[in-house]
C-alpha cells in the first residue's frame, strides 16, 4: 500500500536473479528447455501475478471512488470531471472574450487583485520600483478581483469576434475593471523576488507599451480547440513580451502591500506552480441540478491510473519543509530519536514512537556480528582454514545475506531522498534486521542444521541434524523475556495510558535526545 513496497520487490528481484543465475549452471543439470520453465514461471508468480494484484486493486478504487471529494483539486481537471458530482463537471462555464471573470492561484488558492495603492519608490534593499498600481494576491472575494478578457487585436485572426470563444493559444489583455488599466509586466525587479518581474498596470488608453500588456493563455494538455472554461481549465498566462509567467508564492508584501501575498513574473515558465485557473464570470450564475448529473467525461483506466501515480511519488517528494521530528537515516538504526504523535496535559499522557530500545539495538548487534562472522570467514578461507561446515556456512550466507540485503535495500535509499523523513520510514527495514538477528541467533547457539533439507537427494550425503542445547533455550527465554519487559515498560508512551509523572519520564529517558514531554525540570531533577 506504500511505494517503500518497491524496495520489497527490488529485494525479492535480486534473490530471483541470483537464484536463476544459480540454476543456469551446467553443473545443476538443467536443460536450456527445463532452465526456460523456470524462468516463465518466475515471470508469472513474481511480475505478471504482483502487477496484476496492484492494477486490480486500483480498478477497484476507482470503481467505487467515483464521486467527487475533498481530494479533487489534487487530480487534473480531465480526472476531476470524470467524478461525480464534481463542481467543474457543474459549473464550468465557457468564457468569451470581454467576460469579466475572477483568477483563483491553484498551489495558494489566493485571486488575482489590484488596488490603487502603488509601489513605493525604493524598498528596503535599496532597489528603486517603478512605482506602478500594486497587483497582488488576495485570499477574499472582492470587487477589486475582477479582470476583463480582451482579445489582443494585434494578433487575432480577423476571422473571429469580439465575442468568440477563448481558446487554448489565444493572445489577451486583463484589464482590471475598476481602475481601468491592463495587466503588465516588465523588466523591473518584483519587491521580494530580485530574480523575478514586477506585475503592475497600465491605463486602458494608452497604446505606448502595448506589447507589455499581451499575455498567452495556455490551457493545461490543451490544443488549439481547447475551449477556455471556469473551474476545469488550468491555464498558464505567458507574456508575449518576455515570456515569463504569471506566478505567486506564500510571502507576503509589507504594510505598504498591505500584507498581500506578491505577484511576480516567474521566467520558469513551465513550472506546475504557474497554474491558474478562472473562478467564476462575473454577471453569470449556474444553476445546480436537483438530481446527480452523470460525469461529463470518461478516460481509460491507464490514464487514471498512471496519473495517481505520478502525482502519488510528486506529492510525495515535495515534503521537503522541515519538521520538528524529522531525524535522518544514519540515526534510525540506533534510535537516536523517536516522534511526538499525541499528548494530553492534564494527564501526562502521550504517544511517542520510540519502538522497543532492547530488541531495536540488539538487531543492530546482530547485524554487525554477521558481517564480522562472515569477514574473518572469507579471509580464513583465503589460508584454506574452514572453521564453519560447508551446510552451516550455506545457511548462514543465504538467509543471513539475504535477510541483510533486504535490510540494506529497505533502508539505504532514504539517504537519496531530499524529503522531510522519520523514524517510520525505518520500520520495514528493521523487521529484516530482526530477521538478521534471528539467523545470527540459529548460528550461535544451534548446532548444524537440518541437512539435506530435499526429501529425496541423489547426492547420498550423510544426513545430519541440529541439535538444540538447554542454554540455546535458556537464552532465548531471557532474551523473549527482557524484549517484553521493555515493550511493557515503554508500553505507556506507546499506547498513550496510562499517564506518567515526571520521575517516570526521566527513567525512560534513556538516550538524552530522546524529546519526552512532561520532563522533570532541572530543579525537580
Amino acid at each position: 500500500v506504500k511505494l517503500v513496497g518497491l524496495f520489497t520487490v527490488l529485494t525479492i528481484g535480486m534473490a530471483v536473479i541470483i537464484d536463476l543465475w544459480n540454476l543456469l549452471d551446467i553443473k545443476r543439470g538443467l536443460t536450456i528447455e527445463h532452465f526456460r520453465k523456470h524462468f516463465y514461471a518466475r515471470v508469472v508468480g513474481f511480475i505478471i501475478v504482483p502487477i496484476g494484484v496492484y492494477l486490480f486493486w486500483f480498478y477497484t478504487h476507482f470503481a467505487i471512488l467515483n464521486t467527487s471529494g475533498p481530494g479533487d483539486s489534487f487530480m487534473s481537471p480531465a480526472f476531476q470531471e470524470t467524478l461525480q458530482g464534481n463542481v467543474m463537471a457543474l459549473e464550468s462555464l465557457d468564457i468569451r472574450f470581454n467576460d469579466t471573470i475572477t483568477l483563483k492561484h491553484k498551489g495558494t488558492s489566493v485571486f488575482l487583485h489590484s488596488h490603487s495603492q502603488r509601489y513605493p519608490l525604493r524598498y528596503t534593499d535599496g532597489r528603486i520600483s517603478s512605482q506602478g498600481q500594486q497587483v497582488t494576491g488576495y485570499k477574499f472575494e472582492d470587487a477589486n478581483n475582477h479582470w476583463r478578457v480582451k482579445p489582443a487585436k494585434v494578433f487575432m485572426d480577423p476571422s473571429r469576434s469580439e465575442d468568440d470563444l477563448v481558446k487554448h493559444g489565444d493572445y489577451i489583455l486583463l484589464e482590471h475593471v475598476n481602475s481601468q488599466s491592463h495587466l503588465l509586466t516588465h523588466d523591473v525587479a518584483s519587491p521580494l523576488m530580485p530574480t523575478n518581474q514586477e506585475f503592475t498596470t497600465m491605463p486602458v488608453d494608452d497604446d505606448s507599451r502595448y506589447n507589455e500588456t499581451v499575455f498567452q493563455v495556455l490551457i493545461d494538455d490543451g490544443d488549439s480547440d481547447t475551449v477556455w472554461k471556469t473551474k476545469s481549465s488550468y491555464i498558464r498566462l505567458v507574456h508575449f513580451d518576455t515570456k515569463v509567467a504569471l506566478w505567486t508564492h506564500d510571502k507576503m508584501l509589507p504594510e505598504w502591500g498591505f500584507k498581500q501575498q506578491e505577484i511576480n513574473g516567474n521566467k520558469n515558465n513551465v513550472e506546475k506552480s504557474n497554474i491558474w485557473f478562472a473562478d467564476q464570470i462575473i454577471g453569470k450564475n449556474v444553476t445546480k441540478p436537483l438530481v446527480p448529473v452523470p460525469p461529463k467525461r470518461h478516460l481509460p483506466f491507464f490514464t487514471k491510473f498512471f496519473e495517481l501515480q505520478r502525482l502519488m511519488i510528486s506529492h510525495n517528494s515535495g515534503l521537503t519543509k522541515p519538521h520538528p521530528y524529522s531525524s535522518s537515516p544514519i540515526n534510525w538504526p540506533f534510535l537516536v530519536r523517536g516522534i511526538s504523535f499525541w499528548t494530553n496535559n492534564d494527564d501526562r499522557q502521550q504517544i511517542y514512537l520510540i519502538g522497543n530500545p532492547f530488541s531495536w539495538w540488539l538487531s543492530v548487534g546482530a547485524m554487525a556480528v554477521l558481517v564480522g562472522v562472515i569477514s574473518a570467514d572469507i579471509i580464513s578461507r583465503r589460508r584454506a582454514i574452514h572453521p564453519i561446515s560447508d551446510p552451516v556456512r550455506n545457511r548462514l550466507y543465504n538467509s543471513g545475506l539475504f535477510f541483510f540485503m533486504a535490510w540494506f535495500l529497505h533502508y539505504a535509499p532514504f539517504f537519496l531522498m531530499g524529503r522531510s523523513l522519520f523514524l517510520h520510514h525505518y520500520l520495514p527495514a528493521v523487521i529484516c534486521s530482526y530477521l538478521v538477528a534471528a539467523i545470527v541467533f540459529n548460528f550461535m547457539f544451534v548446532d548444524h542444521v537440518n541437512y539435506p533439507i530435499s526429501v529425496a537427494d541423489s547426492r547420498k550425503k550423510p544426513r545430519i541434524m541440529a541439535r538444540v542445547r538447554n542454554i540455546t533455550v535458556i537464552t532465548c527465554i531471557i532474551l523473549l523475556i527482557v524484549s517484553a519487559c521493555v515493550f511493557y515498560y515503554f508500553s505507556p508512551l506507546t499506547y498513550g495510558t496510562p499517564g506518567i509523572d515526571p520521575a517516570g519520564i526521566k527513567g525512560r529517558m534513556w538516550l538524552d535526545s530522546w524529546d519526552l514531554h512532561f520532563q522533570p525540570k532541572r530543579n525537580e531533577a
